[in-house]
């Protein structure tokens, strides 16, 4: 075994991993909406070994630790809400507690959950349905206290909302579509935008940045000091054509961006190419087309590779962005919804 990950975390997965310590690992969730046979699973990409970190309850919802300790998952179970907090390493659920009804992506391909880089805050949305269907309430857990920060923050008229989490930050910032003028309730951490179809959070030297994809194609970079738009793509990238929601595709350095698209009305709900977007020519750099249609979209951490899932194969595609080129296909037994790359530690 590669001496890269803490022997501890590797002492814990040594039933798991026998050879190798892979750089990232992959966390999917499956059969989303099968009511009592949802799972998450965590998955090596190097020699495709697949353990099952949690299983049960419906509409799963699911997010890990920037460390690779903790999975946090909401669910249905018994027509309530829940939140459960598992240590990843043992499988045991050290923290479960009923909650207000959280927000979920109707097409689920990414979390609608967030936790600050340090780990020590999770943020999720609670929807309010008899207030209006753009009216949310921002909840915020303490993972070192293992409870929620009393108090919800308002977002009123807020459609379509992203939350961005910030380093040591305990408010993430939210990004809302719709009305666009400030609100009664909004502080600093709101920014209101009404053209968003997908967005990506600054790296690298682009940090302070903020990408947003527009309804009308274009592609917007936007000063997270100001909230003011920069700069506009060259082009309309993005005219005619529909996303998904993807986890973590803006390369390392930030030039990248890896939005997953496809051309709409066809009567399938799967993507088939991937848009690669240079930031800092604001501009479309070429396209990828898979060996198959997919859903969501990940990037590991060194930029290397794209992670698609596939529903409908079962099946996640390994995706060289060197090449662009398909290198493998790992078969994981149920339909990949959601999937992230987290680094091994």
């Amino acid at each position: 075994m590669k001496f890269g990950c803490t022997l501890a975390f590797a002492l814990l997965f040594a039933t798991f991993v026998r050879t190798s310590c892979a750089k990232d690992w992959l966390f999917v969730t499956t059969n989303w909406n099968e009511d009592g046979n949802e799972q998450v699973l965590l998955i090596d990409p190097e020699n495709n070994q697949i353990r099952t970190v949690w299983n049960g309850g419906k509409e799963l919802d699911a997010i890990v630790s920037p460390d690779a300790a903790r999975l946090y998952v909401t669910y249905i179970e018994s027509r309530s809400e829940w939140l459960a907090v598992t240590d990843i390493s043992t499988g045991t659920v050290l923290q479960r507690m009923e909650i207000p009804q959280p927000i979920r992506w109707i097409l689920p391909t990414a979390p609608a959950m967030v936790i600050s880089p340090e780990g020590r805050w999770l943020h999720l949305l609670k929807t309010n349905y008899s207030t209006g269907s753009n009216e949310y309430f921002l909840m915020t857990y303490d993972t070192r206290a293992d409870q929620f920060v009393p108090g919800e923050q308002v977002l009123s008229g807020c459609a379509g909302p992203r939350l961005i989490p910030r380093a040591a930050a305990a408010t993430p910032l939210v990004l809302c579509g719709g009305v666009t003028t400030k609100q009664a309730s909004d502080d600093d951490s709101v920014l209101r935008f009404g053209n968003i179809q997908n967005f990506a959070f600054g790296r690298g030297t682009t940090e302070n940045l903020l990408y947003i994809a527009g309804f009308d194609g274009r592609i917007r970079a936007v000063d997270l000091s100001t909230h003011e738009i920069t700069q506009t793509s060259n082009d309309a990238p993005l005219r005619h054509r529909r996303f998904m929601l993807s986890s973590g595709t803006l390369s390392p350095d930030g030039r990248l961006w890896y939005l997953p698209i496809k051309i709409p009305d066809n009567g399938e709900q799967d993507v088939d190419q991937i848009l690669v977007f240079n930031t800092q020519a604001m501009s479309r750099m070429t396209v990828i087309t898979p060996s198959g249609p997919f859903s969501g979209l990940a990037l590991s951490s060194d930029g290397r590779w794209l992670y698609a899932s596939q529903p409908n194969l079962k099946s996640i595609m390994v995706i060289d962005t060197d090449t662009r080129q398909t290198v493998k296909v790992i078969s994981v037994g149920a339909k990949p919804s959601i999937i992230f790359s987290v680094k091994a530690r």
